[in-house]
């Protein structure tokens, strides 16, 4: 046998499908070569956010740990097939009816709640499901291990009833208790990323609708954020031009109802709406709030008239009333002498004031007798002026109240207010001329007449000036009503002018980018499928060309289209490949989408991918799945034995599980082989090989037990770089970059290839055999020019395996 090597030179290396450009980082590399203004970029960013993070999406890779199950399908009693967590290919094979499709379909059903392979049966195929040999509920357990976690998690799904799509699904982690499998974050992912292929859908991939092969492909290249970018944008635009269109769609009819009016502050508006510089908001809003600023001069002069208050006719009537009385009194007063004793009693005081200043005067100064006014006289006089006093003290009062009455008459003449209406000039000037009457009786007959005539004018000024007044606050308050709602919109418009600039700038620059978008972000899937294809289609002469998508996520017609020549001839994917090129067509499609950088899923899992293929396509695809198995967890589920027919002959390392059903649905699960039994094996055949020269046993050998070391240690620095979190490119990186037996052990043993000094004593601490640690020596030795020496091979083999069997894991206590 031909001895297996750690990597086969001649197997060709997929793309790097782990590190495609994001498409957060195509439209920021394009925003920052663009001429768009920093708000415009800012939103573009805003609304794009980060496509390759969806919310509720996990970034914890995840790998299968094991499938355990019960009563479901083809399985009755409990039957678990366990599974190495890590990057590799395994190989679960059978023949038709073992049971093993039963573990594929547990797994999908697990995660997903349902499988691929009912979707579109009729009852027969969906009511059977059960396993007919077991009583109990069916059970479905999952183990996971999740990067970061120490220990790995459970999924464990159940139906109580016999409604297939009902299943009861828990999902326990370390640390995070035990709940719903919604918990985990995965339903999205297991949409856009579906890890499960059953031979079921290797059909549909490629003979679904043209929009669900667009729509398929455009999710995992997360332009479906293209789409709701722009739909959020269009929203946003929408939005922010409502209230621009709808003040542009009111003003027609407002303009005309302005128009109509009569009211001056229509006409003010008008102007104000339509008018040069138009609109000028400032004075509709004034206008609206009935500021005196946007008042009119002849709604000022209607109002002052509505306003004005002429003479008050009950206080003039009972102000002349008492005028007149007061002339009565003093006439009355007079008619009784009262008047003529005043009078004496007015002339004795002069007389006797008189005397009092020219006591020497010999004569009388009233009548010029001889006789003088001397002290006799004047106390006399003194005695009749008091008299006379006291006789005319109701003249004095009569005059006095009469003085009141015309002061009370002239108080309540007002002048006249400074905009007074033309009709009221005159009787407002006859009015105020009452100030200026002497005699008390005329100024009672005026004043009274006048204020008639003036109070009977002012109520007619002020209820003319109130009908029209009332006539143009009606049809203003109409006007008023509309221009207040458009107003509103007009305002709104003026805040959104800017940001509705912004938003129809980057809604241009996003359509203008989508097309090459789309294409920059579908071209590494595109050469990913491309490699597939070259690889499966072996001496097909159906040459894959370009591959595109052509429409958007909401159009009618949009497809994924793939350019196909027949032997140089451009011709029809569908129409013109055999089923087995076309099987390997939807390979081509599904494993890049499944294998994608974003996906959280470690593992795919492919059931009957064989079927239809010629032989020198079955070598193509275990090229492929190998390619693929650098860096996930490959499961393929095949009762075809050519597959692993084509690893052997290429010397792929594969691992190999065998399943078998017995009666009543009794299912066992056997290993066959795994790359490290792979590489025992091979040493084993070397060793039991008849008269093979010296170097066989001094180089050849150890150098195949070499590879046996190297493959469990770096089994185990898989598995321990994943508990720990370490991110599948940097895994790749550290494994890839050990060099040498001891750093792949160093890493193996504690996640770190500098620390080679410490591997000989972490080997016989673990291995608890000091013969362990020379079993790595002669491992080392056999690569170096001169060989080492084995005295009993077979011996030699049982050690590297034992040693191989005790560090494949990391750490004591794991289990397998």
């Amino acid at each position: 046998m031909v001895p297996a090597m750690t990597k086969n030179p001649e197997a060709p290396e997929p793309p790097a499908p782990d590190d495609p450009p994001t498409l957060s980082r195509l439209v920021r590399d394009r925003l920052a070569a663009s001429t768009l203004t920093e708000p415009v970029k800012t939103l573009l960013l805003d609304v794009l956010g980060t496509p390759e993070a969806p919310e509720g999406a996990p970034a914890e890779r995840v790998y299968l740990e094991s499938v355990a199950v019960t009563g479901f399908r083809g399985i009755g009693g409990r039957a678990r097939l366990p599974l190495a967590p890590k990057p590799g290919v395994t190989l679960v094979v059978g023949r038709n009816g073992s049971g093993k499709s039963s573990f594929a379909d547990g797994i999908e059903t697990a995660l997903t709640g349902t499988s691929a392979r009912w979707d579109g049966r009729s009852a027969v195929w969906r009511d059977n499901w059960r396993n007919l040999h077991h009583d109990g509920d069916p059970r479905v357990e999952v183990r996971v291990c999740v990067a970061g976690d120490p220990r790995p998690s459970t999924i464990a799904c159940t139906w109580p009833s016999d409604d297939l799509a009902k299943p009861e699904t828990t999902f326990k982690r370390p640390g995070h208790g035990t709940g719903g499998l919604s918990a985990a974050g995965w339903e999205r992912p297991l949409a856009d990323y579906r890890p499960f292929l059953p031979y079921s859908d290797l059909d549909r991939v490629i003979s679904g609708k043209p929009s669900e092969m667009y729509d398929a492909v455009a999710r995992i290249l997360g332009l479906g954020t293209l789409t709701a970018a722009a739909e959020h944008l269009k929203a946003q635009e929408k939005e922010l031009a409502t209230p621009g269109k709808a003040a542009a769609d009111e003003l027609p009819a407002l303009a005309a109802a302005l128009a109509d009016s009569h009211d001056p502050r229509a006409a003010t508006a008008l102007t104000a709406l339509t008018g040069h510089g138009a609109p000028d908001l400032e004075t509709l809003t004034a206008l609206v709030e009935g500021l005196p600023a946007a008042d009119d001069a002849h709604l000022r002069r209607l109002r002052t008239a509505a306003a004005l208050t002429g003479p008050d006719l009950v206080q003039v009537g009972t102000a002349v009333d008492r005028l007149r009385e007061a002339l009565a009194v003093l006439e009355d007063v007079r008619a009784s002498g009262a008047e003529d004793a005043h009078q004496q009693a007015e002339l004795l005081a002069k007389a006797l004031e008189h005397a009092r200043r020219h006591r020497d005067e010999p004569t009388c100064p009233v009548c010029g007798s001889d006789r003088p006014l001397d002290d006799n006289w004047a106390e006399r006089a003194a005695a009749r002026i008091d008299a006379l006093r006291h006789e005319a003290s109701a003249a004095e009062e009569a005059r006095q109240g009469l003085r009141d009455a015309e002061h009370a008459v002239r108080d309540l003449v007002v002048l006249a207010p400074e905009q007074l209406p033309v009709a009221l000039a005159g009787p407002w000037a006859r009015w105020a001329a009452c100030r200026r009457i002497a005699d008390a009786e005329q100024l009672a007959a005026e004043a009274e007449d006048a204020a008639v005539v003036l109070a009977d004018a002012c109520d007619a000024v002020r209820r003319e000036a109130a009908r029209e007044l009332a006539e143009l606050d009606e049809a203003w308050r109409g006007c008023v009503a509309r221009l207040t709602g458009w107003l509103g919109h007009a305002r709104s418009a003026a805040a959104a002018k800017t940001p509705l600039g912004h938003v129809r700038a980057a809604i241009k620059w996003l359509k203008a980018a989508t097309g090459e978008l789309r294409q920059d972000r579908l071209r590494p899937f595109a050469d990913h499928s491309q490699w597939i294809w070259e690889e499966l289609r072996q001496q097909s002469g159906v040459e894959w060309g370009d591959v595109r998508l052509t429409g958007t996520d909401k159009a009618a017609v949009r497809k994924l289209v793939m350019d196909v020549t027949v032997d140089g001839e451009p011709a029809s994917a569908l129409g013109v490949m055999s089923q087995g090129e076309l099987h390997s067509l939807a390979l081509a499609l599904f494993l890049p989408r499944a294998a994608a950088a974003e996906s959280p899923f470690g593992f795919i899992v492919i059931d009957d991918p064989v079927q239809s293929m010629d032989p020198s396509k079955v070598h193509g695809l275990a090229k492929v799945l190998h390619g693929l198995g650098s860096t996930r967890q490959v499961v393929v589920f095949t009762h075809d034995t050519r597959l692993q027919q084509a690893f052997t002959d290429q010397e792929l390392p594969v691992t190999v599980l065998a399943v078998e059903r017995a009666e009543r649905s009794a299912v066992r699960v056997d290993p066959v082989t795994d790359p490290i039994g792979q590489a025992l094996n091979d040493a084993r055949a070397l060793a039991c090989t008849p008269d093979l020269p010296p170097a066989a046993m001094t180089h050849v050998l150890p150098g195949i037990c070499r590879t046996v070391l190297e493959r469990a240690f770096t089994e185990a620095a898989w598995v321990r770089l994943h508990r720990v979190g370490t991110s599948e490119h940097e895994a790749e990186q550290a494994v890839r970059g050990a060099t040498g037996l001891k750093a792949i052990a160093a890493l193996g043993l504690f996640g770190d290839a500098s620390r080679i000094d410490d591997v000989y004593a972490e080997v016989r601490r673990r291995c608890k055999d000091g013969n362990a640690v020379d079993v790595l020596r002669k491992c080392q030795e056999g690569s170096h020019p001169g060989g080492t020496t084995m005295h009993d091979p077979r011996g030699f083999i049982r050690a590297v395996e034992a040693v191989a069997q005790v560090v494949r894991t990391p750490g004591e206590g794991t289990q397998r």
